[in-house]
Formats: structure tokens, C-alpha cells, sequence
């Protein structure tokens, strides 16, 4: 539950990062702190069966971590685009890892 809200945090502060950035060294530190995090909240994730929540926090992560290498991508409309897109991927992860609760169902022993 915990890393399902971390998520959802993580995915609001990239959606409104580009408001609040003054330069692109700021923004690929973003990048970079916002991808390790997402991806070890993803392994946590993974530990509570929300595996396709899992992976979708995965590929986010690591999107947002790569692009933090990546000079174009610190500056103008590309951090907007960028932000938004994978802030809201990691946005709707956290959502739906949320309320979802893996049962592992084991069957009744046959009695012979």
C-alpha cells in the first residue's frame, strides 16, 4: 500500500516538475532521483503480486532515468511532454496498485 502511494506521489511531482525546475542540471537530478525511486517502489510493487502495475512502473522509471542523460530532453516543451507522459504512467500504476489485492487461492487437499 505504501509503495502504491509513493508511486502516485512520484507520478504527480513529474507531472508538475516542469513548473517548478529553474534549469536543466536541476532537471536531470530529477530525472535521476525520481527513476531510482520509481524502480525500487517498483520492485516493491512486484514483492505484492501488482505485477503489471509492476512493470508499468518499470518502463516509466527507466524512461525517466535515461532521458536525465539526455541534454534535449531537460529543456522546453520536451520536458513537458516527457514529464507528463511518464508522470502520468507512473500516475495510473500507483492508482491501480492501490485497491488491488493479490488473494493466492489454494485449493482444498483431495481426500482420497
Amino acid at each position: 500500500m505504501m509503495s502504491a502511494l509513493i508511486v502516485i506521489v512520484l507520478g504527480v511531482w513529474m507531472m508538475l516538475s516542469p513548473l517548478v525546475i529553474p534549469s536543466a542540471a536541476v532537471a536531470s537530478w530529477n530525472s535521476w532521483i525520481v527513476g531510482m525511486l520509481g524502480a525500487f517502489n517498483g520492485a516493491r510493487l512486484q514483492r505484492a503480486h501488482n505485477v503489471w502495475q509492476a512493470t508499468l512502473t518499470y518502463i516509466a522509471s527507466a524512461c525517466i532515468f535515461v532521458a536525465g542523460f539526455i541534454p534535449r530532453l531537460q529543456v522546453g516543451d520536451e520536458l513537458v511532454g516527457r514529464s507528463i507522459i511518464f508522470g502520468a504512467l507512473l500516475f495510473i500504476a500507483g492508482i491501480c496498485s492501490l485497491g488491488y489485492r493479490h488473494q493466492v487461492g489454494h485449493p482444498a487437499p483431495r481426500i482420497n
